[in-house]
């Protein structure tokens, strides 16, 4: 059992630490990322203005071989019809005729060399090939896309053992933004950066050597504007280091964590411990019973040498046969264990024969190894003598040998056990923080290409607004509580004009007030006349990064945005705009107060309150009829506010239950070998106890007295156990921006469970032993 799970973590492991390490040229590729400081605010993007891939490509031929870009219209889906079937898809982006020169996704149909060579070319997954033509091929033919353009299908790639970041479905040349959007596709604007851009280095070239020479881009009148030329950064980021060590702004998709691969490396090695400890423990046992046997062996002749190398047959013999056990329960373990491992892409039929059987192979020698040890080195040595003398051999080595292995067993079980309290707790105290307003009525609409039709975005505000069920509609661009946007600001303070800098901001129209509800510190008051065409919101550390003592000072503060000058209109206080693993910086609600004056690409999400108690499935079905009435071509997607916002804690959720679940399968490892133990060493003390009993002790201090080992071993192993587990989730919750405290429940939780599940599986041998006659040992002359 612990060689099965100990080879399934390093599996899951080996897995996370191969993220796009199957691309020929994967130690030359790198992502260009954006970093704009302005004021020590601003924001570190994985995306880039669109047109820096070709301009890096052209200004720097001596550095760099390729170049690809991904740009997906920062839309949550696109629709793609096929006859008169309709999906919304997800994972659409448009991608340069290069993609295959720097990614080596293999295709099963068509041609690398022009398979997004043309304007109007797609290449999908064979899953969605599978999903729109069945079993069909799906080279050649055609899908709608957004209701409007055809594209062809020219290839089907087999994303199947190639584990990426980039986490795409459907490729379109970027080409074909000529016929969908020709504006777009020549944009030179270097504030705006909405794609994602590669680039893939000359041999020879290292990447400090292109950096140095960014300067002369950054610096280009052309490009980057004056305000922000000083403020930006470009650099390089390896696409082997991305999955598990990037946390950018504007991620392509979620990403792992380094430090995750260490704690479940920490626990693999942990239950492989315990396995091995445990097996040694019962090998001790059980040769101990062996020793007349090795004294008459020696006596007759065998040699050292001879002993040795029986006790190694015997030993290889069962560490073959746990091997081939590992390997029938690690396919069971998985099957059990898949919905713990959910947020990895590992799937144990993809793991390699060879690899697999090696790590099983590995991890049952190291288990026999150390079973064998106590036969090769203690009993080999004994003399005749001493072999025929007694069976059950007392020195003082082999019963402190025996105990530190125990103490052992118990450390770790007792680190997993506290260091799974914990991670339970941070992931419950983040789930139910105060994020500063409500999200649990809170459904979400993504807009799609509707966002560019004012008239329909307007209209389908008003329809929904009119459902008795519905409290308030908003339009906004982005997704408040999981992902915003930074945009650039200038304020004017005591008459003078401070630095452009980019806030967090969210764009977004009055009825926001009425969807969340955000707690007021300071508001002008003004009639229904007096309203201005657009206003300012700010949050409270605004106020303090402005130098303002109160909130008051801040009102009627003016900026100059995008759309013109504006002033603040109102404070509120802090809430999490972003994940609470992110800390809260200046916020900026920019209100729209006329539907018409709002840009189109902000338009990306309705966000309606609904009533609570509201029956969903019925509020859905009028929603959705309500949707068809103004997009026919479309079909409605939605999502609950307070789900997407808990999908940010799914690193955290994977690390408690998989704490959880080798936590409780280390204790039963542990206490396997425990019973064994418990059975030798009550049997080695049955005449003592039944001497003791005749002289008068009670049975109950008879069991007592058996038991007492058994708590000394568990209190020396919480002195190890407690502060090594504190400082090691100490160091884990430091991570956070807003953590629990490592309260006494964890030092219960750890001490008390180990101590009980000690107590339950020694609990049969000292009920025995203190309630056996005293005669039937005495008379056995045990």
């Amino acid at each position: 059992m612990g060689i099965a799970f100990f080879t399934l973590l390093v599996l899951v492991v080996q897995y996370e630490l191969s993220y796009d390490a199957f691309h020929q040229s994967a130690d030359r590729t790198y992502r260009v990322v954006e970093i704009i400081d302005t004021q020590d605010i601003g924001e570190r993007s994985a995306s880039v203005p669109i047109g820096l891939g070709p301009t890096l490509k052209t200004l720097y031929p001596n550095y760099i071989d390729q170049s690809v870009r991904f740009f997906n219209h920062q839309a949550y889906s696109h629709v793609i019809s096929i006859s008169d079937k309709k999906y919304n898809e997800n994972h659409l982006y448009f991608t340069d005729d290069d993609f295959f020169k720097v990614f080596n996704f293999p295709l099963m149909e068509g041609d690398k060399e022009t398979a997004l060579s043309e304007p109007g070319a797609v290449v999908i997954t064979k899953e969605l090939a599978k999903k729109y033509f069945g079993e069909k091929s799906a080279l050649g033919k055609k899908i709608l896309y957004e209701k409007k353009h055809y594209l062809k299908v020219t290839g089907v790639i087999d994303k199947d053992n190639c584990p990426s970041h980039l986490d795409f479905e459907i490729l379109v040349s970027f080409s074909t933004l000529l016929i969908t959007n020709r504006e777009l596709f020549y944009k030179e604007d270097w504030v705006w950066n909405p794609c994602w851009t590669y680039i893939t280095l000359k041999e020879d070239v290292q990447p400090e050597e292109l950096e140095a020479d960014f300067e002369i881009l950054l610096q280009d009148p052309t490009k980057f504007p004056e305000y922000l030329r000083d403020y930006v950064e470009l650099y390089l980021q390896p696409i082997q280091e991305i999955h598990l060590y990037s946390d950018l702004d504007f991620e392509m998709s979620p990403n792992g964590d380094y430090m995750y691969i260490y704690i479940f490396s920490a626990i693999a090695i942990m239950v492989l411990l315990i396995a091995a400890i445990n097996f040694m423990n019962l090998s001790s046992v059980r040769y101990s019973t062996r020793v007349r046997e090795v004294g008459i062996r020696k006596a007759i002749g065998a040699n050292q040498t001879e002993l040795i190398n029986q006790f190694i047959v015997e030993a290889s013999i069962l560490s073959i046969l746990s091997m081939f056990g590992a390997i029938v329960f690690l396919e069971l373990l998985f099957t059990f264990v898949q919905d713990f491992l959910s947020n990895s892409g590992f799937v144990l039929r993809d793991a390699d024969p060879q690899n697999l059987f090696l790590l099983v192979g590995l991890s049952g020698l190291f288990v026999g190894a150390l079973s064998s040890f106590y036969p090769l080195f203690y009993l080999s040595g004994f003399k005749p003598l001493e072999g025929l003398h007694d069976t059950s051999p007392k020195g003082y080595q082999q019963k402190r040998f025996r105990k530190w292995s125990v103490i052992t067993q118990f450390i770790i079980s007792m680190f997993l056990l506290f260091s799974t309290y914990v991670a339970k707790r941070q992931l419950d105290f983040m789930k139910d923080s105060d994020i500063g307003f409500k999200p649990e009525n809170i459904v979400m609409i993504p807009m799609g290409e509707v966002r560019f039709q004012s008239n329909n975005f307007e209209r389908l505000k008003d329809k929904f607004a009119s459902l008795p069920n519905v409290e308030s509609v908003t339009g906004m661009d982005e997704v408040l509580g999981v992902w915003v946007q930074n945009y650039p600001y200038t304020f004017i303070k005591n008459d003078k004009k401070l630095p452009s800098a980019f806030f967090a901001s969210i764009v977004t129209y009055p009825e926001v007030f009425n969807v969340f509800d955000f707690q007021v510190l300071a508001q002008n008051q003004r009639n229904a006349n007096d309203i201005p065409s657009r206003e300012i919101w700010v949050n409270e550390k605004f106020i303090h990064f402005m130098g303002f003592e109160t909130p008051e000072e801040a009102l009627d503060l003016k900026v100059y945005t995008y759309y013109g000058y504006q002033k603040i209109s109102g404070v509120l206080k802090d809430f999490h705009y972003e994940p609470i693993h992110k800390p809260i910086e200046p916020f900026i609600i920019d209100v729209n107060n006329k539907y018409r004056l709002l840009n189109s690409f902000s338009n990306k999400f309705l966000a309606l309150k609904i009533k609570k108690g509201s029956n969903w499935n019925i509020l859905e079905k009028q929603l959705e009829l309500k949707w068809t009435q103004v997009v026919e071509y479309r079909i409605m997607d939605t999502f609950f506010l307070k789900d997407k916002i808990e999908d940010t804690f799914k690193k955290e959720e994977q690390l408690a239950k998989v704490s959880l679940i080798f936590s409780i399968i280390g204790v039963i490892i542990a206490n396997m070998g425990l019973f064994g133990l418990s059975s030798f060493i009550t049997v080695r003390k049955n005449k003592e106890i039944a001497i003791r009993k005749a002289l008068g002790m009670e049975n109950f201090q008879a069991m007592i007295f058996v038991s007492k080992e058994f708590f000394v071993l568990v209190g020396s192993a919480c002195l190890v156990a407690w502060p090594t587990a504190y400082l090691a989730m100490k160091l884990w919750l430091d991570n956070f921006p807003k953590a629990v405290n490592i309260d006494i429940g964890a030092y219960i939780f750890s001490g008390g469970l180990t101590l009980l599940m000690t107590m339950l599986t020694v609990s049969y041998h000292v009920v025995k032993t203190g309630i056996k006659n005293p005669v039937e040992d005495l008379k056995a002359g045990v």
